[in-house]
């Protein structure tokens, strides 16, 4: 029995090889989108979990919290390569206010510092403690909303005694006469860094942050400089919401800004990279 072999001309090679090829190229694209696809939902994910852990830790902790977005150049474009941009954003709480202001101390006399911060007095206090820790100006909600500028100062990780004696009326004689000494603890400025800050102003502390993946952003707006590399993309705010003994009303508790829009950068036609929409955060009040 005689099987019957034809030989494929060249014409017919090229054509499978083209096919094969072609196959191939889809294969890769597809592969392509589909990793992107998912990136981009767990990119949204995790910004839509860390807004509301924000949301949610002001109305358990009935203290206003605020999210501060900003984008951050890691390096520079080169004649090789783009630059590198990174999303980052802190969720802040309001831990108390400023009672008083003696030189680069801020004082909170009403809040026992001693008890959560190691003091100037203490043994076990160390170079590590001086190390700085950003401060956060958190009292008008609604400027902090509207402002372009992240506002933080950098305080000592230790706290310091601060010392008065108030001075009370005069007794018959006419003499002042002396209270004592009254003790309370002070935050020490290492960098005011263009913060205003007064007596009676609410300040907090960061409690959580998000860095998204190389190329994400909040907003368009980046640097394109690694010297200047901060771009400030706003912020969101969280006041104490209405509790009717049923859980919160919905939307309470909410600034005027509901949600932050998240870009990818992609290069363009022309090799340069360009901002394209990924999608919006969701409301963290809308429990549904």
């Amino acid at each position: 029995m005689t099987t019957n072999r034809r030989a494929f001309t060249l014409v017919e090679l090229l054509v499978v090889v083209g096919i094969m090829g072609l196959l191939g190229t889809i294969s890769v694209g597809g592969y392509r989108s589909m990793r992107r696809g998912m990136e981009e939902k767990g990119v949204m994910q995790n910004v839509n979990t860390f807004i509301r852990a924000a949301y949610q830790r002001a109305q358990i902790d009935r203290l206003p919290t605020a999210v501060f977005f900003w984008n951050e150049t890691l390096r520079a474009a080169t004649a090789d390569d783009n630059e590198v941009v990174v999303g980052r954003a802190v969720a802040v709480r309001r831990a108390g206010r400023i009672s008083a202001i003696s030189g680069s101390l801020l004082v909170d006399e009403f809040s026992d510092l001693d008890k959560t911060y190691p003091t100037d007095q203490d043994e076990k206090a160390n170079n590590s403690d001086k190390k700085g820790v950003y401060l956060y100006p958190l009292d008008n909600l609604s400027q902090l909303e509207s402002g372009t500028r992240l506002l933080r100062s950098i305080i000592e990780g230790m706290v310091y005694l601060h010392e008065v004696t108030p001075n009370y009326m005069s007794d018959d004689g006419g003499r002042t006469l002396d209270g004592g000494k009254l003790s309370s603890y002070a935050f020490k400025l290492v960098d005011q860094n263009g913060v205003q800050w007064h007596p009676g102003m609410a300040y907090g502390f960061e409690f959580a942050n998000i860095e998204l993946p190389h190329g994400f952003i909040f907003g368009q707006n980046y640097s394109k400089s690694y010297s200047d590399p901060i771009k400030e993309a706003g912020a969101m705010v969280f006041n104490v919401g209405v509790n009717n003994g049923n859980g919160l009303v919905a939307g309470s508790g909410m600034g005027s800004r509901t949600s932050i829009q998240v870009y990818s950068l992609r290069p363009g036609n022309d090799g340069s990279l360009t901002a394209q929409v990924v999608g919006n955060s969701t409301d963290p009040s809308n429990i549904q």
